[in-house]
């Protein structure tokens, strides 16, 4: 035989089933806010400490091989100018491979190039990269099972990021020590808009004003 409860006990059930539903949400929500902030934290804390070891770098060549330094970067990036530079920071974000492209930066640093164009080359050229890196993991990577293989290297690290900022992603590859290249093989693998991507790749000169200038303190402090 069933039981029929008086209407107000069963408003009161209902109330407390959504009541702690609601605390269910809102506990979930708050241990997501909080990993999301440690992870915030944590890269800013990497960030910084890249550029610390960066500037001791800097300082460390200065100190040991500073005329040697001077010598071979006048040597080769006069004769290779600001276009060198572009092109070579176009082939360190498009191929991870490569020379990282903090080289260029101290290279230029050594040979006393220009501030202003050394980072505007340098960032077309990083942009210009990533850009290729995107269209790589969008049209090319997909198709073959090496760059799948290598695409699911990267995706525990990558992806999480992608599936919880988004757009901030790319922002935050541009500017902390999350791989930019392979960022943008990601989100190209994983479709993101072009333009979503591009605007957040603009952080890459921001990245470059701020480590340029970190790694030309450093030298100028000897």
């Amino acid at each position: 035989m069933n039981t029929i409860l008086p209407e107000s006990q069963v408003d009161s059930t209902i109330l407390d089933k959504e009541t702690k539903n609601s605390e269910s949400s809102n506990v979930k929500l708050s241990k997501h806010s909080k990993d999301s902030a440690n992870s915030l934290i944590k890269l800013a804390f990497q960030t910084i400490l890249t550029i610390v070891i960066l500037v001791l770098i800097v300082i460390g060549l200065s100190l040991t091989i500073r005329e040697e330094l001077i010598f071979y970067s006048e040597k080769v990036v006069h004769q290779i100018g600001f276009w060198g530079l572009l092109f070579g920071m176009l082939l360190s974000d498009s191929l991870p491979i490569f020379i990282p492209p903090d080289a260029f930066l101290v290279f230029s640093i050594a040979a006393d190039l220009e501030p202003f164009w050394v980072i505007v080359s340098c960032s077309i050229g990083s942009i210009m990269g990533g850009c290729i890196s995107y269209a790589i993991g969008r049209f090319i990577i997909p198709r073959f099972s090496l760059g799948r293989r290598l695409i699911l290297q990267y995706e525990d690290k990558l992806v999480p990021y992608i599936r919880k900022y988004g757009f901030w992603a790319v922002v935050l590859s541009a500017l902390t020590p999350i791989p930019y290249s392979w960022m943008a093989y990601t989100t190209g693998s994983f479709k993101m808009s072009f333009l979503q991507f591009f605007l957040g790749s603009q952080f890459r000169i921001a990245r470059m004003l701020i480590y340029y200038y970190a790694m030309r303190l450093g030298w100028l402090e000897i």
